[in-house]
This record gives structure tokens, sequence and C-alpha cells, in this order.
């Protein structure tokens, strides 16, 4: 398709990534936190930290696989994006989201196909019809974002704030 986003600046992808600039990354974010901690819902909130990072960790891969060539189809529902964390598996969740993070590094620093279109001919997700494979990895840093700033507040909730790197300063 023509008048794709363009976003090949491997640098700014990889910085993205990587939580540089003016937010911690996510190692940061989610270092130290024990499985009671990740799991934990402070004052009713929704969803643990753990969730969160299933969630991220799940549209991290979909937009790594995109970037690929590998595209796959859109979840049917919203709620398949949000997939179940066993009670035993945030050590393996943590370690597999960083990994996500880590092979999208990757695909920035060594594929030339950024600026090809993210869906194949003929996938019909009209949202999705202007995006390069490069533009999809930046849509997923900027959701990567959002949700470790709420990783943040539950922390800050959980009295576990600043991380052991300590705040940002300037």
């Amino acid at each position: 398709m023509d008048n794709l986003y363009q976003i090949t600046d491997r640098d700014l992808l990889t910085g993205l990534l990587s939580g540089e600039g003016g937010f911690h990354g996510p190692e940061v974010v989610l270092d130290g936190l024990s499985a009671e901690q990740a799991l934990a819902r402070p004052g009713g909130l929704p969803h643990s930290i753990a969730e969160i990072v299933a969630h991220m960790c799940y549209w991290q891969e979909w937009f790594n696989a995109g970037a690929r060539e590998a595209f796959s189809a859109l979840p049917e529902h919203a709620s398949e994006g949000w997939p179940a964390v066993p009670a035993d598996g945030w050590e393996e969740l943590r370690a597999r989201y960083i990994d996500a993070i880590g092979e999208a590094k990757r695909i920035v620093a060594t594929e030339d196909s950024l600026g090809m279109a993210l869906l194949p001919p003929g996938a019909a997700i009209p949202f999705l019809a202007r995006e390069s494979r490069g533009s999809g990895l930046l849509h997923a840093a900027v959701h990567n974002g959002h949700h470790l700033g709420q990783i943040v507040t539950i922390r800050q909730l959980l009295g576990l704030w600043p991380p052991a790197a300590g705040p940002m300063t300037w």
C-alpha cells in the first residue's frame, strides 16, 4: 500500500524500546519484583503487574512477528490479548517479555524491511492499513510505555518505588 507511515530510524526505535529519554526502561521498571508483588492488585485494580506484563508481551511478540514477515491475524476478542498468568509463572513471564523487547531491538538492527507494509496483501484491518513494519514496532513501544507507566503507579501503591536503579534524575 502507498502512503505507509515510515519509521525507519533505527536509533529512535531502539531508544524507545529501551526506555531511553524521560522514562525508565522495562528492565528497570520490572526489576526486583517477587511473584507475590507482581500478582498483587492493590486497591481493587483490574490488573496486576504480571497481567499487564503478559498483555505487553503478547502484543510485543505479535508486532515482532509482523515485522519479521510472519503476520498473524488479530485476535477475535480483546480478552485474547490478556493471557492468564500462572501463579508460579512470574519469573518466566518477565524474562519472556524482556526477551521480546530484545528481539524487537534485533529486528530493528538487522531487518532491511522496516519500511515495508506490516500487513500482507489482502489483509482487511483498516486501522493497521497504513502501518509499516517500523511503525508497528513504534506502536508496540508506545503501547509498552503506556503500560509501564501503569506498572510504576502500581509499584508506588505497593510501596515498591523507586526501583533499585533509583528514581529519574535530571
